[in-house]
């Protein structure tokens, strides 16, 4: 290993992949060492991230839309910022950030270039043609790569299946969270209704919430059709979003939950929050019917939370529910699948509670983020110890 510390630079496109995503995992490796630096596109969570926790940031002149001369212009700058700053291991998330990050970084000869693989892009629901094209992009993803870290446990296998990574080239990483700030969070049932008061819940409701970006594909229209199915059959039901718009989001992209005729008073909407704790200790039921994931954060926070969760029968959803035992699983774009399942939970508060203390369960077994830090750091290590000078070498 070098004498100085290793200078570290992880990329991403997205700034909300940054913060909150990697905020712990780059303290961790800061805290063990490592000279941590950060990129992505301008935005409020990257800005947010260097100021709070002083990690040096550099803004990207990056979009998130294939825009083939302005990404070239990315490399460059990529390139440009590497070769100035001399990283030994540059770390490359997000599809767009892998593309030009791993590219730059490889143009400027950084000793260390790697990914971590969030999810694939492509899905079975996507065209053949754009699936294939996507396929190709990945595979010159991995070979510009020297290693490939992996969320999940299907990605590794499709992966292996469609010749993007040869086995010991990609290994699993899988995804954690911070256990400890889903438990307790209310003292007692009177301080969970006050606080349901503050954020315009009716404390006797029974609450079904759903969190992620305001996107469509993120399953918000099948989410509020279903909600409002219920909403004649529950006089109790009360529905939650809560979630944030990107600067980077592409227009097209953006759903406003506001606009989907749920009567007045029976639809909560908040955007960019930091007690999410506090909101999913809230609720009584958590859905995600999202239609593309890699390993959802936001389920793994509803089960850390103890709560039953409805999600779609897609990769990432699959590894964070157990159909019929934390939750229930649904085809994808199925509203009134949707509402079936929900409308079951809604009807059998013992039903909510058993299902909720199995998935409190399995987030402690399963989504512990300390074990990921772990498998970074050793990656980390087993990569410098190959291709970085040795201590007290010329």
């Amino acid at each position: 290993m070098p004498d100085a510390p290793i200078k570290v630079l992880h990329l991403a496109a997205a700034d909300s992949m940054l913060f909150p995503i990697l905020r712990d995992q780059l303290v961790y490796l800061r805290e063990h060492g490592y000279d941590v630096h950060t990129a992505s596109i301008d935005g409020p969570l990257a800005r947010r991230l260097h100021e709070e926790d002083r990690f040096p940031w550099t803004a990207l002149p990056l979009t998130r839309s294939v825009t083939p001369w302005r990404d070239w212009k990315a490399v460059r700058f990529i390139e440009s910022l590497c070769r100035e700053q001399r990283f030994q291991i540059v770390h490359t998330h997000t599809p767009k950030g892998n593309l030009v990050g791993l590219w730059g970084a490889r143009r400027a000869q950084a000793p260390i270039v790697l990914q971590t693989l969030h999810g694939f892009y492509f899905h079975d629901l996507m065209p053949w043609w754009k699936r294939r094209v996507w396929i190709a992009l990945e595979r010159l993803n991995a070979r510009r790569s020297d290693h490939v870290l992996c969320q999940n446990p299907e990605d590794v296998e499709t992966a292996l299946r469609e010749g993007i990574a040869a086995e010991g080239h990609i290994s699993l990483l899988g995804n954690g969270i911070d256990l400890a700030r889903f438990v307790r969070v209310f003292p007692d049932a009177a301080a969970r209704r006050a606080y349901r008061q503050t954020i315009g819940v009716p404390p006797d409701a029974v609450l079904v919430g759903m969190c992620g970006r305001f996107v469509a594909e993120k399953g918000f229209p099948e989410f509020l059709e279903a909600g409002r199915s219920l909403l004649e059959r529950h006089p109790a039901l009360h529905l939650l979003v809560v979630g944030h718009k990107l600067e980077s989001e592409r227009p097209g992209d953006v759903c406003d939950p506001a606009s989907f005729g749920v009567p007045p008073g029976r639809l909560t909407v908040l955007a960019n929050r930091d007690d999410m704790p506090q909101l999913y200790a809230s609720m009584d039921v958590h859905v995600l019917p999202s239609h593309r994931e890699g390993f959802p954060r936001v389920l793994m926070e509803g089960a850390a939370a103890g709560l039953p969760q409805v999600a779609t029968e897609i990769r990432g959803c699959r590894q964070t529910i157990a159909d019929g035992v934390t939750g229930y699983l649904v085809p994808v774009r199925d509203p009134a699948a949707l509402a079936e399942r929900l409308g079951k939970l809604l009807a059998d508060a013992e039903l909510r509670r058993k299902m909720g203390g199995a998935a409190r369960a399995k987030a402690e077994r399963e989504f512990d983020q300390r074990l990921v830090f772990e498998k970074v750091a050793a990656c980390y290590e087993r990569l410098s110890a190959a291709k970085l000078p040795l201590k007290g070498s010329a």
